[in-house]
């Protein structure tokens, strides 16, 4: 018979065994660890980001009041658009000045006629280089450029060219009168044939001392320069200088008849080109061009001459030896040894 110490051992060790069957058998409750989130897992507010606003450009800017020719217009815009694309600049073309529209930075602004007032209006934009086509001296200042057009160098050229290319010196111009300009380049047109030959006299008749010019009333139509014409021609002219004013279509056909070569201040008007000389015009343009440098770089002040050149040579009308003679006085022009209105 089993003794009571045996029997609670044994009691003792069921008890055990009971309890360790019970805790195996028992579902494990399974805890998720709370984490603090890293640095790098937390969502900061940011601000929604604000673009930088583009500075506009500088500007360069072209002037071409309604008087201007459209022709110098157009090559000028032309060349000044192509140069501020290529540098970066915004170009604005205008017919006039406005100075409530001048942006903070106008770097450059060319006008292709004088304006009244522009040597206030360029105290009053120091920053600003201005560049002025003008037969005329303008006050001085830093910043405003002077580009002389001289129409009296060009009449004194064609003069020349004319009484030069004319057989027998049978030179001849038509000038619209009652205008300084008219008279002016009258005498200069006069001065040209002079300066090539002094007292150029023919050999056949009728004997008269050329070049010869003649007046046509200001706003005339066709006829009224056909009558000025045919006054001159009293004196049988062979070449004829026609400023922009005569180069009218009629009038161009009635000297096509009659095989008049013609020089003139224009390019030559579609289908008149067989009766053609040549072109004699200053080149503004090439002048702007040889400061644009220094215009871009805020150097201004300067006064440049625009030199007159050939242009449209018809080498059936002038050879190229008579072309390179009448060059050849250009330089001479343009520094001023030679004074249209004074025969050196």
């Amino acid at each position: 018979m089993p003794s009571k110490l045996s029997y609670r051992i044994s009691f003792a060790l069921i008890f055990i065994l009971s309890v360790g069957l019970l805790a195996g058998c028992a579902a494990p409750v399974q805890t998720t660890p709370t984490s603090e989130p890293s640095p790098s897992q937390e969502t900061v507010p940011t601000d929604s980001a604000v673009p930088t606003p583009t500075a506009e450009p500088a500007s360069i800017w072209l002037i071409a009041s309604p008087i201007v020719d459209e022709g110098l217009q157009t090559e000028f815009s032309s060349w000044l658009a192509a140069q501020a694309e290529q540098d970066g600049y915004r170009f604005v073309e205008a017919e006039e000045f406005r100075a409530s529209d001048v942006p903070d930075d106008l770097r450059a602004v060319v006008f292709l006629a004088p304006m009244d007032g522009i040597g206030d209006l360029a105290a009053n934009l120091p920053d600003t280089q201005f560049i002025v086509l003008t037969p005329e001296d303008l006050p001085p200042a830093e910043n405003l450029n002077v580009i002389r057009t001289s129409a009296s160098q060009a009449a004194f050229l064609a003069g020349y060219l004319a009484t030069l290319n004319a057989p027998d010196f049978r030179s001849g111009a038509l000038f619209v009168d009652g205008t300084d300009t008219g008279s002016q380049r009258q005498e200069s047109f006069l001065n040209g044939g002079r300066y090539f030959c002094g007292r150029c006299s023919p050999v056949f008749a009728p004997i008269v001392a050329f070049p010869q010019v003649g007046l046509v009333p200001p706003g005339s139509d066709v006829s009224g320069w056909q009558a000025a014409f045919d006054a001159l021609n009293q004196n049988r002219i062979e070449m004829l200088y026609l400023p922009a004013e005569g180069l009218q279509p009629e009038f161009l056909s009635f000297l096509l008849d009659k095989n008049i070569g013609i020089l003139s201040d224009s390019p030559p008007p579609s289908g008149f080109e067989s009766i053609w000389v040549a072109t004699i015009t200053a080149n503004p343009l090439s002048a702007l061009q040889s400061i644009w440098p220094d215009i871009l770089a805020g150097n201004g002040g300067q006064t440049i001459q625009a030199e007159v050149e050939l242009t449209h040579i018809n080498p059936a009308n002038l050879s190229t030896g008579r072309a390179q003679m009448a060059e050849k006085i250009i330089p001479d022009l343009s520094s001023g040894l030679i004074v249209p209105f004074n025969i050196p």
